[in-house]
């Protein structure tokens, strides 16, 4: 995961979401969370602009953590002015690339929202097996991304050339999610489509 990769379109991020994607790419980023518990430790991999961390932060409540890793140091500015004060104690952001040295504890949720869609396979790999080491044995995962559609292809094609251009993403293609999911021992529990499956939020638990 490179450095600042979206530093260069945090301005206009969201709103080019909401243009082609339509409140589809808001709702899906709120899907599952009403499944964290107060006191629950979460580790949120490449929050971008934290529209939904409010809701995270008043989830966990006073006696647990959300841990809010981000590459972009705007977008992580812009993810803590979604904060009131009273909220702030209850996350940690750090700004980080490498997922190595990602917090050294358990966790019993680890959310990536629209963030393997921007790793190679070897970079989702090393996310599985530092995850490994911090997850809890009754941990939760909630993904949420682009999945192939082919009616959207086209679509697809554009969106994945365009953030090549501007942020250096090194996919040609979506990732096989469940693959990854499978191989590093998670089982589907839950799903959620949105705009007709191209978009979806899966809740997995870890066996």
């Amino acid at each position: 995961m490179k450095k600042n990769l979206y530093d260069k379109v945090v301005f206009f991020y969201d709103r080019l979401a909401m243009t082609v994607l339509g409140t589809a790419h808001k709702e899906s980023k709120y899907a599952f969370l009403d499944r964290v518990s107060e006191g629950d430790q979460v580790l949120c991999i490449g929050g971008g602009t934290g529209e939904n961390l409010p809701v995270l932060a008043n989830k966990v409540g006073r006696l647990g953590k959300v841990y809010f890793v981000e590459a972009s140091q705007k977008m992580m500015g812009s993810a803590k002015s979604q904060l009131t004060a009273d909220l702030l104690d209850r996350v940690v952001f750090l700004h980080q690339t490498d997922f190595s040295v990602l917090p050294n504890q358990l966790f019993d949720w680890i959310i990536t929202q629209y963030l393997l869609d921007i790793l190679s396979d070897k970079e989702i790999d090393s996310l599985f097996l530092a995850i490994k080491q911090r997850e809890k044995p009754s941990a939760h995962w909630i993904l949420v991304d682009f999945f192939d559609q082919p009616a959207k292809r086209w679509l697809q094609w554009i969106m994945i050339r365009f953030f090549r251009l501007t942020t250096g993403n090194p996919r040609n293609d979506l990732p096989k999610y469940h693959q990854f999911f499978e191989k590093h021992g998670w089982k589907l529990r839950e799903e959620e489509n949105f705009k007709g499956g191209w978009i979806k939020a899966a809740c997995f638990k870890k066996v």
